[in-house]
This record gives structure tokens, sequence and C-alpha cells, in this order.
């Protein structure tokens, strides 16, 4: 059985997921897969869709990867407070994502509530249905403009794969906020771009990629997200070269396999 151990953030909406937890008492896994509509599981997540009075919301449940880790869910640490903290950092700072609602320490980890972006679908999942031309370059305006936006507010994302990042018809959001950083600027270069802002472009660009975009589709990103921050586009490819060929690496010791090149 789900045991609620204390409400971490969003006392009032932790108090009516707990009721709602109790209405049909299992451990939090078997609670997800029969009450939410699973959209994403791993051996140390399960991200589920709810309705919770009457609006629908986002349930993510962290397992805790070590006892170290269990350790610091009980002390109130974790990514599932990192992640409804950033939210609230990035709301404040006029960024899209989704409004953090709740987090709550349950026994198997962190449960973290937020707002569902209704008809909202992940930027990689609409690439796979190979989207049309018109299409195609507004998602890369979109993107450009949502990382140009967050860079030049002083955060990077820390894991900007397509995957996460969601678009309604209108806007692209940024979800999985577990890695979002403040940055310092950077004064005294011509790129004023931190390091880690700069893995957010790299990551972004793998993933562009091995989804096969094509080349002037991915200038689109860059010519958006270079407009956006005043950058020079060849002293942000120069700058993001090194992460990026570090990115391909990974992908191809994994995969075997080379993609071709957009940087």
């Amino acid at each position: 059985m789900a045991s609620i151990r204390r409400s971490l953030r969003g006392d009032l909406q932790a108090a009516g997921l707990g009721r709602r937890l109790a209405e049909s008492p299992a451990d939090m896994t078997s609670w997800m897969e029969r009450h939410t509509r699973l959209l994403k599981t791993d051996v140390f997540s399960r991200v589920g869709l709810l309705e919770l009075q009457g609006r629908p919301c986002f349930l993510k449940l962290y397992l805790a990867k070590s006892p170290l880790q269990r350790l610091g869910f009980r002390c109130g640490y974790g990514r599932g407070v990192g992640s409804f903290d950033a939210a609230q950092r990035l709301a404040l700072a006029g960024l899209p994502v989704p409004s953090p609602l709740a987090c709550l320490l349950v026994e198997e980890g962190m449960l973290l509530l937020t707002e569902a972006i209704e008809n909202s679908r992940d930027l990689r999942a609409l690439w796979l249905e190979q989207p049309t031309a018109a299409t195609a370059g507004q998602l890369m305006q979109c993107a450009g403009d949502t990382l140009a936006a967050l860079h030049m507010a002083g955060f990077a994302h820390g894991d900007c794969k397509w995957s996460n990042l969601l678009w309604n018809g209108a806007q692209i959001y940024l979800v999985d906020l577990e890695a979002v950083r403040i940055v310092k600027a950077v004064r005294s270069q011509l790129l004023p771009l931190h390091t880690r802002q700069l893995l957010d472009l790299a990551r972004y660009a793998v993933d562009a990629e091995t989804l096969g975009a094509s080349p002037g589709q991915f200038g689109v990103f860059m010519d958006r997200y270079c407009s956006g921050t005043a950058c020079r586009r060849e002293l942000v490819t120069a700058g993001m070269l090194p992460a990026v060929e570090a990115i391909r690496k990974r992908h191809r010791d994994k995969h075997g396999k080379d993609y071709p090149p957009l940087v």
C-alpha cells in the first residue's frame, strides 16, 4: 500500500492528491498503472496523466537510485523537489513550463504533480511522424525562440533532448526540469553563453541529427536562437562543437551508428 509520508511543496494540492490516492490504496507503481494513462516508464520513474479536481495533471513518480538517494528523499532533497522549485523559478521569469502543483514524499520515493499541457506532444514524437515542411519550420522556429529565452533569462536546462520539449500547437513548453541550473553570465567573451547552455544546444543538435532533420531545418532553429540571443552563429557553432562531438561519441558507442552531421 502507498504510504504518504508528508507534503514537501504545495500543501493544498498535495492534500487533494493524497485523498485521491487513499480512494484506491495500492503501492504507487500499481496505483499509477491503474489510475493514470502512463506516458513514460523507466527503471527509476513513472509519468502518468490523470484528472484531479477537474483539471488534467501530470504525475511523476521518482524512485530512489540508491540507499543514499532514498535517505535524501526522506530529508526533503531530491529530483521531485528540484523540479518543482525549478518550474517556479522559470515561471516567474516568464518562461513556458507546466505549473508545479505539489510534491509529496511517499514510501517508494517522491511524487511531483504539475499541470498538464492539453493537446501537447513532445517534439521527438511529432518529428517521427514526418511533419509537413511548414510544420517542421514552425517547430524549429519555436524551439529556437524558447531556448533563446531560457538562456537569456540566465538558465540552462541540463537535458535538452527533443522529448523534453512539448508542443501544443502554439508554443513549446520545457519539461523534465530536474537538471535546470541558474548560470552566471559570461561577460568577457565574444560568445556570452555558459558551458551548460552550450551543452543544451549540443544535446538539441545531436537529437536533430539522429532524427534526420535537414541542414535547412536545423538552420531555421539556429537562426532563431542566434537572433534571440544576439549571438553570431559561427561562434555558437564553434562553442557547442566539443559537446556535440562528446555526445555523438556516446551515441556511437551505444548504438554503433553515425548520422549525417548538422554542426
